[in-house]
């Protein structure tokens, strides 16, 4: 009784393995189909290689002045930080490190 019940238990986890294999094949082959594609571009740019021109671009900098509200931000953290230095320095020239 207990040989029947262990075969039983393995088959039905085999049929519960080709059924989820079975439904997930299309699925599969998809992927497989894509990645040959992929694979395929990635070759055909490796073997002709776009010119400089066509690839994606850089970032240039296009020299516009940064918006008003931006630069008066920086300002105002600069002169902060610049505050916080002076006092910094103030500090340790008063009480030097032993």
């Amino acid at each position: 009784m207990r040989e029947i019940l262990i075969l039983g238990l393995i088959a039905a986890a085999g049929y519960l393995a080709y059924d989820d294999y079975y439904k997930q094949r299309p699925a599969l082959e998809q992927a497989s189909a894509s990645i040959q594609q992929l694979t395929a571009e990635r070759d055909q740019l490796r073997q002709n290689p776009a010119p400089a021109a066509a690839r994606a671009p850089m970032y240039v900098p296009t020299g516009h002045p940064a918006p008003t509200w931006f630069q008066k931000h920086l300002d105002e953290s600069s002169s902060v930080l610049d505050a916080a230095r002076r006092h910094r320095q103030k500090d340790e020239a008063a009480s030097p490190h032993p």
